[in-house]
Order: C-alpha cells, then structure tokens, then sequence
C-alpha cells in the first residue's frame, strides 16, 4: 500500500481519471456466483461442524416439526403468531424466533410424523432483540459435539456451519421470512424433518427493497433422519447473497459504497494512482480488497467493518495490466465478489525537449525550432535557451502534449536549451545544439592577355563570409595549396553582407589556376553542471574554405610584318 497518502489528494483534480461507481441493482445485489452444490461439496470438503446447538431429545422434536409445518407461509404465520409489520417490531408469539430457554414438550408425545399436530407455541422474544444491526456475531465454537440423545437443548448458538450432508441433524437454524419488509427474517430453529415438511415450501426469492409478494425461507443444506431412513435436504436460497444473509443472524446485510478511480500517471514518478474508497462497511462484516497483475498478487488488504465504517486505500503502480476485487465475509464465512474491475496502467508520459537548428549563417540570423513533448495539460511549463552572445526564455501552460517555439536571432556557435516542469519533485530536460557558420563561395572572372608578352589578370569575388572571421585569399597552379602564390597572400573580411572583391594581376597567360579562401571560427563551450553523460558534440574550431579552379589563354600572336 502506498505510504504517500498525499499523492492522491493532490492529483485528484489534476487528470481525468477512470471511474467506476458502484450501483447495487435491485434485488440481489451481486450475481450468485456459489451454486449450492458447490457450496455443498465445499462444505463436506472442509470438515465443516454440525449445525445449531447440541441435538433435543425425540421428545422435543415433536413440538418444534409442529412448528415447522404450522409457519408454512407469512399467512399461515400470521393466522398462528404474529408476525412484525413495517411499523412495529415483531410480537413475542412467533415460534420462528428462538428463545434463551426453549418450550418445554410433553414428554409423552411420540416421534414427530411428516406432519405432526402442532403444539402450543412460546411467545419469543422481539426481532430487534434477537438480532439488531450491528450487533457483533454470537461466538461459535467449532469442536462443540452434539449433547446426547433425550438432553434438552439449554442454549441456541445462532449461525453454525451446516453440517455435511453425511451428518444427519436433528434441529436446523434457519431464516424463517416474515412479513415485515423492516425485518425480513428471523432466526428459527425447527426441526430438520420439519424443514422438508414445512418450510421447504417457502420458495420464494430472497427478499430485496421493493420486493412484491412473498420471499422464501434460507435454510442450509444438511441430512435428516426419519423411520425411512437418512435423507439429504439440498437447502432453499443457499446462494451467495443467501449465506451472507444466514451469516449475518438473518439480517439483511448493506452492501457498502465502493468507489474506485484509476488515474494512468501522477506527474511524471513512473507510476499510476489506484484509489479504493469503501463507506458503509458493517460491523461484523470483513471486507478483502485485492489488486493482481500477471504475475499473481500484488496487495491484499482486510478490513474490519468493526474497527471503522470506512475505509481509504491507495497504490502506486508501475505500467501494467492489474485487476482490482472487493469482497466480503460475515463471520467466517467464505468470501463473496462485491466488485471486480480491470485496467490498465499506461506509462507515463517521458518529458523531452529537442532543437532543430536552422540553416548555416554568417550574422545573427540564425533560427531554430525548439518541441516540448510529453507534457500534461493543464501543467505549467518553463524553458530557456542560451549560448554565447544570446539568451532567450519563456513559459506556458500546456494545452496539449506538444508544444513548438520558433526562435530567431542566433550568431554561429553551441547553444543550449533546457526546459523543466513547473512542479514537484524536478522534472527537465536539455540538449545541446549548433548553429553552424557557414562555408565560403568564392568566384573568378579573368581578363585575358590582352597583346603578345603581355600577362592576364582574375577578379576573385568572396561570398557568405562570416562575420568577424578574417579570410585568407591566394591564387596558385591549378591543384598546389601550398606552391607558391602569385601576388602573394590577401587577408580580407566581408562586409554586411558577407562579401568581398579581390584583383590578382600579373598572372602569365595560356596557364591554369587555383583560387583560394580560407578562414577559421572559434567557438566556444560551457558544459552545464547537468550535462554528464550527454551525447552532445559541440563545435570548437570549424574551418572555413573554398577553392575554384580558372585559366588563361595565351596572349594573341606577334602580327606578321
């Protein structure tokens, strides 16, 4: 679980997250995803104890599948005891609701038949009283054994596991439906034959808000015995939403509030946000939320409804596909799907800068176009761009994941250009670029030899000559750089524009020539403090050169006299 409970918090109004709120459909509010037989097969695997308390003797069998076969809907209920309405809890005359001392039965009665005459019912106590909201579970212990047979029953514990079915049981506890949508059901113990006999005729779904008509009677699985023999009764509602209910003393339990949000990346850290919020959570109910990815699982965290009625989680989660689940147990009861939902999270965006300089120059007329991306809109962003002899800066608030700036003014030279996120913890990025200068041209026009024994002469014309960069000019035999130059070496620089004109006379004419020019630009360096390990190549001294190749002809023949 994420220690920074802050990131949320801060962040949460930043991105648009992916949200999932849950809407509990009317009904049963989860699809049953136990079938009973299931249930069943899980419940024998498991060794699971007998149900109720220790079995009553054969004579008190009798009044109690009595019962059972008397309370065989909400009418005939209420035609027997009453049963709680709406408004007012239910009277202390329903035999569906257990007593702290069980009614004494004739001792004289014989073994209950598959439908006995019913007996004298107890008035029990009120529905609130046995189980009110929020009350904690009554402890069971496990390895309890049966009481032998003719004991009478001294005390109900409320909600055993149901026994496996190879176990026959005398009583069995069950949700007996009354006809109060306040109180829904009420614990009854009846005997395991009357079950079959009488309440294994409530068949009616399990009660939900809004529900028309009758609901039926939960009641686990479990075996009975009777003159013919063991029989095995597969239970009535023994679903899901069905054994949280039987879990729960009966009572209808609320599922709670979940809210789940998914946010791809916080800032730039690397990592996704998965928030789970729960409200609502029941006090003798546990509730497990679990996160897996591809490799198994990655947390699991249980909460305990009676520590809190709320619950907030959060993780920080590397790029991934995950899937986050819910669940909820009632007093050891296995665990049931609440809410599942995958999802992915997407890498972060990786914040960069890059430069593309413009074509070569001889002033400061240099441009460059500078492209920010991975930015998160919304967030302020900040940039700077320098070098010898310019310096500019600026600052946005990203509209989408690209931004451009287009910059002029640039001299030749290395230059920087950072830009950094406006936030915390430091996130920039650099690079380094070159604004190169650029390369000579250099042209020649010859004028011929003009008479016999006369010489010939080139008017050399320079251009894209850089500015403050002296150029060498020389003319030699065609090819030889370093011959011997006729008329010497010139040292130029080019004007505004980056021109300049230079006459070498005196050349013998019918020969062939080279042209020179040759300069260098000094540049210069300051590596940033953050530049280590960087690729950037800067430019220390760049040579500046150009040649062309000219000749002339020979001079005109000596005329004939």
């Amino acid at each position: 679980m994420n220690p920074n409970e802050g990131a949320a918090t801060r962040y949460q109004d930043r991105h648009a997250p992916v949200r999932m709120m849950k809407e509990p459909p009317p009904g049963e509010h989860r699809l049953r995803r136990m079938l009973a037989a299931l249930a069943i097969s899980a419940l024998a695997i498991g060794g699971v104890t007998t149900l109720a308390a220790a079995p009553a003797a054969a004579d008190d069998a009798v009044p109690v599948a009595a019962d059972a076969v008397e309370v065989a809907s909400a009418d005939d209920a209420a035609a027997t005891a009453e049963t709680p309405s709406e408004e007012t809890p239910a009277p202390a005359s329903d035999p569906a609701l257990p007593a702290e001392e069980p009614a004494p039965a004739p001792a004289e009665e014989p073994a209950p038949a598959p439908a006995p005459e019913p007996a004298p019912a107890e008035e029990p106590a009120p529905a609130e009283d046995l189980a009110p909201e929020g009350d904690a579970p009554a402890t069971v212990d496990e390895n309890a054994a049966p009481a032998a047979d003719g004991a009478e029953a001294s005390e109900v514990v409320a909600l055993l596991v149901p026994p496996p079915p190879s176990e026959p049981v005398d009583k069995v506890e069950i949700c007996h439906a009354t006809a109060s949508h306040q109180n829904p059901y009420v614990i009854n113990e009846p005997a395991a034959d009357g079950d079959v006999s009488g309440h294994a005729g409530h068949t009616g779904p399990i009660w939900f808000p809004g529900i028309e008509g009758e609901w039926g009677d939960i009641i686990p699985p479990f075996s009975y015995e009777d003159p013919d023999g063991v029989h095995f009764f597969e239970g009535l509602n023994w679903s899901e939403t069905g054994q949280l209910v039987y879990a729960n003393d009966c009572v209808m339990p609320v599922e709670p509030d979940i809210d789940i949000i998914v946010t791809d990346c916080i800032a730039y850290s690397g990592f996704g946000l998965l928030e789970v919020s729960l409200a609502g959570l029941l006090e003798n109910f546990d509730y497990r939320v679990t996160v897996t990815d591809a490799e198994g699982v990655v947390d699991s965290v249980v909460i305990s409804g009676a520590e809190d009625d709320e619950a907030f989680l959060d993780w920080d989660l590397p790029p991934g596909d995950y899937t986050v689940t819910v669940e909820w147990s009632a007093d050891g009861s296995p665990w049931f799907l609440l809410e599942s939902l995958s999802f992915t999270i997407n890498a972060c965006p990786v914040f960069e800068i890059a430069v593309t300089p413009g074509e070569c120059v001889i002033g400061d007329e240099g441009t460059a176009t500078v492209t920010l991306t991975g930015l998160i809109v919304g967030e302020e962003y900040s940039w700077d761009v320098f070098g010898e002899g310019y310096a500019e800066s600026g600052s946005f608030t990203a509209t989408a994941e690209t931004e451009v700036v287009m910059l002029d003014g640039f001299p030749p030279g290395n230059f920087v250009a950072v830009a950094q996120w406006v936030g915390e913890p430091l996130v920039f990025d650099w690079v380094g670029f070159v604004i190169e200068p650029c390369q000579p041209e250099i042209t020649v026009e010859v004028t011929e030899c003009p008479a016999a024994g006369g010489t010939g002469s080139a008017l050399l014309t320079l251009s894209n000559l850089v500015a403050g960069v002296e150029y060498e000019v020389k003319v030699t035999d065609r090819g030889d750089a370093s011959g011997t130059p006729y008329g010497g070496v010139h040292v130029v620089m080019g004007d505004e524009a980056g021109n300049a004109q230079l006459m070498i006379s005196s050349l013998p004419a019918d020969h062939e020539y080279t042209a020179w020019v040759d300069g260098i630009f000094e540049a210069t360096w300051e590596e940033p403090w953050w530049s280590e390990g960087s690729d950037f190549e800067p430019i220390d001294t760049v040579e500046l050169s150009a040649s062309v190749d000219f000749a002339l002809q020979p001079c005109p023949a000596v005329p004939v006299t």
